[in-house]
C-alpha cells in the first residue's frame, strides 16, 4: 500500500495498491480524504480534479526525517 497525492492544486490524497487482476499486475487506487463523497471507494479519477489516476503522475507522501 502506498499513500499518494494527485498533482492537481488540491493534492487530493489517495492510497494505491498493486493488485493481480485480469491476468496482470496493476495499480488500484482508493480515495483517502475523510470528507470526500468517495472516501474509501475505489476510484479511477481524482475526486478533486477528475484527472485519470496513473501511478507515474502521482507523488508519494514525504515523511520528514529527524
Amino acid at each position: 500500500m502506498a499513500e499518494l497525492y494527485c498533482s492537481c492544486p488540491e493534492r487530493h490524497k489517495v492510497w494505491g495498491e498493486f493488485w493481480w487482476t485480469e491476468g496482470k499486475y496493476q495499480w488500484v487506487f482508493f480515495d483517502d480524504v475523510d470528507a470526500s463523497e468517495t472516501y474509501a471507494e475505489q476510484v479511477e479519477r481524482c475526486p478533486a480534479c477528475s484527472r485519470r489516476l496513473e501511478r507515474k503522475s502521482l507523488s508519494m507522501a514525504v515523511t520528514p526525517t529527524s
